[in-house]
């Protein structure tokens, strides 16, 4: 029988437009839902890498109590990032500012295609001999540059990006690997505050896809879901919720709490990352609000179909 996935503080954007104040006030906020687990990366956030780990260690929140997962620096496209020398020596640069001797979870945050998957195993399993990480993960990787790692992968899923259901589950399943889940409302886009702005200047100021030169954050956010099937999706999933009282944000976190692959007895868990307390509270309000009406679950399932072709691109590596 499948569980409610756990969920995990995503610490993205820590550093960027989240401040050590907010990030304080968040995470007591989760911390009293239960939340027990941190993700975060050297490179995060990307407009001033390593400030996401200072705040963690900064913060202590290793030493009460948290789980904490982290990345190996990321750069170059991923050319080098995984050789047996830059491994070892992100590991250690992260631990320090973590303030931690081990982690729970250490990902590569994406293949590095130029070195051999033989030396990025060895460099990994000799960090991990030295009780430097608890679990490996592997982000944006295929099954078959998988089936050399087998420990746990992470990756994007929400209800318009399902196409690791078909092919990756299959494969995570028969291993016993975990699945975390990053960008449960896709960027924002479940929000609906894209395909409803009357005004994209005004109106999505502040959010994942204000229009200002210095949103970097939001190019590639345009680029997976700024699309006619994404909003027509979005219109209909608002039709189909305001019978019901519910916004979109709101139904999109009770789907994939409550509804969607994830299976917390599988280890599956869901990377939540809210830029403010209001947003903080919106997303606890989602995971504790409980299935879903079945008829609009149906609704909700259905819209995948719509943009299946459109999203595949959102999953390449």
């Amino acid at each position: 029988m499948s569980t409610i996935p756990s969920i995990i503080a995503g610490g993205g954007t820590w550093g960027h437009n989240v401040d050590d104040d907010e990030v304080q006030r968040h995470m007591a906020a989760l911390k009293a839902i239960g939340v027990r687990e941190i993700d975060t990366a050297a490179l995060y956030p990307f407009s001033n890498p390593t400030k996401s780990e200072q705040i963690i260690g900064k913060s202590r929140f290793g030493q009460e109590g948290f789980l904490i997962d982290t990345k190996i620096m990321w750069f170059n496209g991923g050319k080098g990032t995984l050789t047996k020398d830059n491994i070892p020596k992100s590991v250690d640069d992260s631990l320090e500012r973590l303030g931690l001797e081990k982690v729970n979870v250490l990902y590569a945050i994406g293949p590095d295609h130029d070195t051999p998957l033989e030396e990025q195993a060895a460099a990994f399993d000799a960090v991990y001999r030295q009780g430097k990480f608890a679990k490996l993960g592997l982000c944006n990787f295929s099954p078959e540059m998988l089936e050399k790692y087998v420990e746990i992968a992470q990756s994007n899923d929400n209800m318009i990006c399902r196409t690791y259901e078909a092919t990756l589950f299959p494969f995570l399943r028969k291993h016993n690997i975990a699945f975390a889940a990053f960008s449960p409302l896709a960027q924002g886009m479940l929000t609906s505050k894209l395909t409803l702005a009357e005004n994209q200047d005004q109106d999505l100021k502040g959010t994942r896809f204000d229009t200002s030169k210095d949103n970097i954050y939001g190019i590639n956010a345009r680029r997976w879901y700024d699309k006619p099937s994404f909003h027509d999706a979005i219109r209909k999933m608002k039709s189909a919720c305001d019978p019901y009282g519910l916004d979109t944000t709101d139904a999109a976190m009770r789907w994939i709490v409550n509804h969607s692959i994830l299976d917390g007895s599988k280890g599956d868990g869901i990377i939540i990352g809210p830029r403010n307390q209001e947003q903080c509270d919106k997303y606890i309000q989602g995971i504790k609000g409980g299935p879903l009406p079945e008829e609009l679950v149906k609704t909700l399932n259905g819209l995948w179909e719509g943009v299946s072709d459109d999203a595949v691109s959102i999953l390449e590596y």
